[in-house]
């Protein structure tokens, strides 16, 4: 059994859900142990069955002990420098503010990474995803078709989701998802469409209990929902499903700029244009397995 750890998890929704599986470890592996993070956190870790567990905002700065650095900033290890040891993955210049610095390895998915870190300090990591009773959580057939058009990331927002609802509405019901603060936003896409908005996590797990499939840009909300138990299907255009992705993947094809994490295209690109809503609507039915068919 390990003493407490002090562990840093991500910022971002996405990078948080991927690194629950080795916090999740860890904090099993070491009773008494904080979680510091955003504020989203406890609805995350309430939303996915994690175990009690004390939590701090980001803020805080712990006093002392073992630092697991799941956040891969140069600005928290510098934060941290004082803990007597400090776990992470190097890069974004911080190698010398970690005790135990983990090399980077460029074609590891970064749930892999995390996973990394938990298993060097002698932790068992589990998968995230929760067991819904029976297809989709309803014990009969999934009722509707989720999609999330939105992310504040230009670069990852795919712009055919009016189309896809278009096509495949008079097949199996449709219905549209916004986060906090993007019921406008998305409200404009999904035009006639219902929008299901402003959820907090545990609220937007249960509202995809009877969902068939949850269609995304690759953003956190894809990684929530593939980790709630949901079947997940991602559009992904500058960004590389073995690095981030989750679910199955819909991509336009390898492009020789990528795969790029830039918020904003330097060279004024838009990767998601290439792929059509057809391409899209195919990918859905096929993997509703016929459903969409037999309505």
């Amino acid at each position: 059994m390990l003493e407490p750890l002090a562990i840093r998890a991500p910022d971002h929704l996405g990078d948080a859900t991927m690194a629950v599986p080795a916090m999740r470890g860890l904090a099993l592996a070491a009773p008494g142990s904080t979680v510091y993070g955003p504020g989203f956190l406890r609805g995350l870790l309430d939303a996915l069955g994690f175990p009690e567990v004390a939590l701090e905002p980001a803020t805080v700065v712990p006093g002392g002990g073992t630092g697991v650095l799941f956040k891969p900033s140069f600005r928290a290890a510098w934060r941290w420098r004082h803990l007597p040891r400090r776990v992470g993955l190097v890069g974004n210049l911080r190698a010398g503010l970690l005790t135990d610095p983990l090399a980077a390895v460029a074609s590891e998915h970064r749930r892999d990474g995390y996973a990394r870190i938990a298993a060097h300090l002698g932790a068992p990591v589990t998968a995230a995803r929760r067991e819904r009773a029976g297809p989709a959580g309803t014990g009969g057939a999934p009722r509707f078709l989720a999609l999330n058009p939105w992310s504040p990331t230009a670069t990852v927002r795919w712009p055919g989701f009016r189309e896809l609802a278009d096509l495949l509405s008079d097949e199996i019901p449709v219905v549209f998802f916004a986060g906090p603060g993007e019921e406008r936003a998305v409200r404009a896409i999904a035009g006639p469409h219902p929008v299901k908005a402003g959820l907090a996590l545990p609220d937007f797990a249960a509202a995809l209990d009877g969902c068939a499939l949850f269609v995304s840009n690759d953003s956190g909300a894809a990684h929530f929902a593939d980790a709630a138990g949901v079947p997940v299907l991602v559009v992904h255009g500058s960004t590389d499903p073995a690095l981030t992705g989750t679910g199955a993947a819909v991509t336009g094809g390898p492009i020789w700029c990528g795969p790029c994490y830039r918020k904003t295209c330097v060279l004024g690109l838009s990767c998601l244009h290439r792929i059509s809503a057809a391409s899209v609507a195919a990918a859905v039915r096929g993997h509703l397995g016929g459903l969409a068919g037999s309505r």
